[in-house]
């Protein structure tokens, strides 16, 4: 069995592209855990444009905040 190893006989991982779902080896990219810049800006692009965010689980009282009534001042 071939195993890839770097100049330092550790082995190398291999991640999938969140963006583009292609396999690679950390060691051939600088923009882990994206396979090139491109994919790391088209995410970039998706959290920026709102398509994606982390999950929102709910203030403790319940109310979402865009339902709340604003503050009166």
């Amino acid at each position: 069995m071939n195993k890839k190893t770097n100049s330092i006989n550790e082995p190398v991982m291999k991640l999938t592209c969140p963006t583009c779902s292609k396999r690679f080896l950390v060691d051939e990219t600088p923009t882990p855990p994206f396979c090139c810049e491109r994919c790391q800006l088209i995410d970039l692009g998706r959290w920026l444009g709102e398509e994606i965010g982390l999950p929102y689980e709910g203030d403790p009282e319940g109310t979402p905040v865009e339902y709340r009534d604003p503050p009166n001042d």
